[in-house]
């Protein structure tokens, strides 16, 4: 059976996850951190969704992968040697308020885009706030989204606001980190609002996945910054384990929601749509691995990693989901989600793929080292290499403008705040 080599075939990555482990000495150096991220991501499927046959190219891949970024991270944090200063800076009074009010604008704004969206798809309040129409009215804006003529265009206005969306956590990790006092702790998670809006009035889950990680990949690089290595404590996992069945519940609320139902009888059927969503990938990642070889040799230059960007500037339409092409997969659904790799592979072959993945690893390690030797303008850099290791295995995070967006807003927040700084602030618990 195909899984079962692949299966066998892992233990070599999980082997080569423990080695580079013990070399860097934390799982936030980028190259430990794609590796056990894709020790969850590539084989759990195997374990959890055996009937969905994965072949053994697909973890072979991944193995080279993570190889290829732990070369590029090794390079740019010249080794596995982890630098640190002796006494790291405190916040400054300065760096508290300019997060903080940053995090308040952008709560309000990113909720304002979800109200424009509302309004300017002819949702009235009074819809919003019944829960039975609520559903029908997300049903529709769904299946609108997916319609055979094309997804109608959001309001303007709804758009330029979606990237305060996502800004929210992404500010809101940087200050989970900076703030002691339990109300900025309390507001920090609150930055989650505007996305869980959006999923629920467009059951997309992307809004609150984006949302999530960005708010992680804040909130490690901020507390690496602050000499804090460790990832998997007690508290880290027992709150990971309690958002994970919140998610869990969350997301099948939604799945209902799409089918324009709060009938409880249907969540088998939701659950085998979300086992899809959330292990169908190597699946088919695998299978198209499979064909690529069989292919004509014709990389697409950037036009899928590139597609958000050259959309904006009118040089294509992007695809809902990316790729139009999807896989049909045991369990009786469909899936396109084809991982970060099919972009990379067929717009720049395996060899240029491999490149840009240690280049990815580079750019990753160099912000690591900088990062842990306390510099704060090289954040954005490891945010960015975060972030796209996180969404790896889904698509190519620079596909999306509005997420692009906002890591280059972060990056001039934490810019800004290098020459602002002011004096330390004295935080109380």
């Amino acid at each position: 059976m195909l899984s079962g080599s692949a299966l066998v075939l892992s233990t070599a990555l999980i082997g080569w996850t423990v080695a580079i482990r013990l070399m860097s000495g934390t799982w936030l150096n980028p190259a430990a951190f794609f590796a056990v991220l894709w020790c969850f991501a590539g084989i759990l499927p195997l374990v959890l969704a055996p009937g969905e046959p994965v072949g053994p190219n697909a973890i072979l891949w991944v193995l080279v992968a993570s190889i290829a970024l732990s070369g590029g991270a090794l390079a740019g944090n010249w080794g596995f040697r982890i630098r640190h200063l002796s006494h790291v800076p405190a916040a400054t009074d300065r760096e508290l308020k300019l997060f903080g009010a940053v995090l308040l604008v952008s709560i309000v704004l990113g909720l304002a885009s979800s109200v424009a969206y509302a309004t300017g798809s002819g949702v009235a309040l009074a819809e919003v706030l019944d829960i039975e129409k609520l559903v029908v009215v997300s049903n529709q804006l769904y299946v609108a989204r997916y319609a055979e003529s094309g997804p109608p265009s959001p309001p303007p206005f709804s758009q330029a606001l979606l990237p305060f969306v996502y800004l929210a956590p992404a500010v809101g990790g940087v200050l989970f980190v900076l703030r002691r006092e339990t109300k900025w702790k309390i507001l920090a998670l609150c930055s989650f609002l505007p996305a869980i809006t959006v999923t629920i009035l467009q059951t997309t889950k992307a809004a609150v996945l984006f949302s999530l990680t960005l708010w992680l990949s804040t909130y490690f690089a901020t507390r690496l910054r602050f000499g804090k290595l460790t990832v998997f404590t007690r508290g880290h996992l027992l709150v990971a384990t309690a958002i994970g069945a919140a998610i869990t519940v969350f997301f099948f609320a939604i799945g209902l929601a799409r089918m324009a139902s709060t009938d409880v009888a249907l969540l088998n059927l939701v659950l085998v749509k979300l086992i899809t969503a959330a292990f169908g990938h190597m699946t088919v990642f695998s299978q198209w691995l499979a064909v690529y070889w069989q292919l004509p040799f014709q990389p697409t230059l950037g036009n899928v990693t590139f597609a958000g960007p050259l959309e904006m500037l009118g040089y294509g339409q992007r695809i809902p989901g990316v790729f139009d092409s999807v896989v049909e997969l045991v369990v009786g659904e469909t899936s396109n989600i084809y991982t970060g790799f099919r972009p990379l592979i067929q717009d720049f072959t395996i060899p240029g793929a491999l490149a840009i993945l240690a280049t990815l690893g580079f750019a990753g390690g160099l912000g690591f080292r900088l990062v842990a030797a306390g510099s704060w303008s090289a954040v954005p850099v490891l945010v960015a290499a975060y972030m796209t290791i996180f969404w790896t295995p889904i698509t190519w995070f620079w596909i999306y403008n509005s997420l692009t967006a906002t890591v280059l807003a972060v990056g001039i927040l934490v810019w800004f705040i290098r020459f602002w700084r002011g004096s330390p602030a004295a935080v109380t618990s």
